[in-house]
């Protein structure tokens, strides 16, 4: 061969090479550049989101498979984004998820450790109830977690063992709605109730609000069933412009009603109801307005039941009595002797006067009887006691002598606003009870915006009579006796 033919071979050799060197580009395996994991909420839970983050640079498309020993995967294995459903256990475990990323020609595998913790247990504690009250259901079914109680008279049960997290309460009982709620379990104690509602177990209360003198309806006031504790539920309704009223589901029993508007309370009465429907027309209470032809003083009244009582405490004050004197009438506060003076006073115009007993019974004053108006008297001890009654006593206190705690009577008395320290009651009674204090035998005034004493006509001995009591920081009414020389506030009622 020529020199110069073998030359050029070889230059047409090394330019092949070279040529084919440049053609076969070289590949490389995709590279991960980052990765994690999210586990769902909820306590305990073993779902986790796994995701990376993986590129070819020679911009390949990307496969993805996802592996694991132990668990399951929920949907697709082969995407950038996969979830996991770990074994629950009973002590803190980790697991290692694998994922293997290629591009069809070369592959990288790289994984995540998860650990799932053992799983965690409360208890639960709770009540069943009517719905929108707190009046308990006995003998309910509750359930959670495959666990199960039966509620005690109070309504209430005991559920122990379940596992924390995202969990279903639901309560049954027969001729009832069963009804569920989800609520998140957490370790330790957790409290939760139920409501049921039933057609058999309750009654469709519904009837008229009317005036209990004149009869007219009064409209768009609340209805209020109250709870057992006399808080007020949510099972409630507005009377409309006719004052009707209707409330579809009342649990059978001994119920409590209140109705009220927007200021205070206007009525609060006691009612059994067992029946399918119940119509029951509502009294409400209309303050009217009388003058004691004896000084031409005007006093508001209402009716608390089958009677009818003052609204303000008797102010009648022909004369007022010395600062010295052990009997008579006075004004707290004023120690003159001027009638039309202690008349001017604030304490008179808001409180009225103050009476020792003798004077309180005394049939001296154009009366016939005692010291209240003509067709008016001082109320006795059964009187007050058929007051108490109405008001929600319990008849077992009849006879009791102290504290009356039965039915809040002293709240439902005393006026809602001059009572000391927020000591003001609901007066859902119209009595409006005020603090007007009252002269002690010592010739002292005492207690002015913190308690409130009536006399009764009845009397124990010849130095001690009935009264009535009430505190500013008690809800109850107090029947006791006292000295008759004390000076105390007069209520009166009307004669039959």
């Amino acid at each position: 061969m020529q020199k110069g033919t073998k030359l050029l071979w070889i230059i047409l050799g090394v330019l092949t090479i070279a040529a084919t060197t440049l053609s076969c580009e070289k590949n490389y395996a995709p590279k991960i550049y980052d990765k994690g994991f999210a586990r769902t909420s909820g306590l305990n839970s073993t779902t986790f989101v796994l995701w990376i983050d993986a590129k070819d640079a020679n911009q390949d498309e990307i496969s993805y498979l996802w592996e694991s020993a132990t668990g399951e995967f929920e949907g697709s294995t082969e995407k950038n984004e996969a979830t996991w459903v770990g074994p629950q256990s009973s002590s803190d475990t980790e697991y290692k998820i694998f994922i293997t990323v290629s591009d069809g020609k070369d592959f990288l595998t790289d994984s995540l450790m998860l650990t799932i913790a053992a799983p965690t247990y409360g208890r639960l504690n709770g009540f069943a109830y009517f719905r929108d009250t707190k009046i308990p259901i006995f003998e309910a079914v509750v359930s959670m977690w495959g666990k199960s109680d039966s509620t005690n008279i109070k309504g209430e049960f005991e559920i122990d063992g379940i596992m924390a997290g995202r969990q279903t309460l639901s309560g049954s009982k027969e001729d009832f709605t069963a009804n569920s709620v989800d609520m998140l379990m957490r370790e330790g104690l957790n409290e939760a109730n139920i409501h049921l509602t039933s057609t058999t177990h309750t009654t469709k209360l519904y009837g008229h609000l009317l005036g209990n003198i004149t009869g007219e309806p009064k409209p768009y006031l609340t209805v209020i069933i109250l709870n057992p504790d006399f808080s007020e539920s949510d099972l409630r309704t507005t009377s409309d412009g006719s004052g009707y009223y209707e409330l579809p589901y009342v649990p059978h029993g001994l119920r409590y009603i209140k109705v009220k508007d927007e200021a205070s309370v206007k009525m609060e009465t006691i009612m059994y109801v067992d029946t399918p429907d119940r119509l029951f027309n509502v009294p409400i209470k209309e303050p009217f307005e009388f003058t004691d032809e004896r000084d031409n003083k005007s006093y508001k009244a209402v009716r608390i039941g089958g009677q009818i009582w003052m609204m303000e405490n008797l102010a009648y004050l022909p004369k007022v009595s010395s600062a010295t004197a052990t009997k008579g009438m006075w004004v707290y506060g004023y120690y003159g002797n001027s009638a039309q003076e202690a008349k001017d006073t604030y304490n008179y115009k808001t409180y009225g006067c103050l009476y020792d007993w003798s004077t309180a019974v005394s049939d001296s004053f154009a009366n016939g009887r005692d010291i209240c108006p003509p067709g008016w008297h001082l109320p006795t001890d059964d009187e007050f006691t058929s007051l108490e009654w109405n008001l929600g006593m319990s008849p077992i206190e009849k006879d009791s002598t102290g504290w009356i705690l039965s039915g809040d009577v002293g709240k439902k008395l005393k006026a809602a606003d001059g009572w000391d320290a927020d000591g003001n009651g609901t007066n859902s009674s119209s009595f409006t009870a005020l603090p007007a204090g009252n002269r002690s035998t010592g010739k002292v005034f005492l207690g002015i915006v913190g308690y409130g004493t009536f006399w009764t006509a009845s009397e124990l001995d010849d130095e001690y009579a009935w009264r009535r009591y009430l505190y500013y920081n008690r809800d109850a009414i107090g029947r006791f006796t006292d000295f008759k020389s004390n000076g105390y506030s007069v209520r009166c009622v009307q004669n039959r």
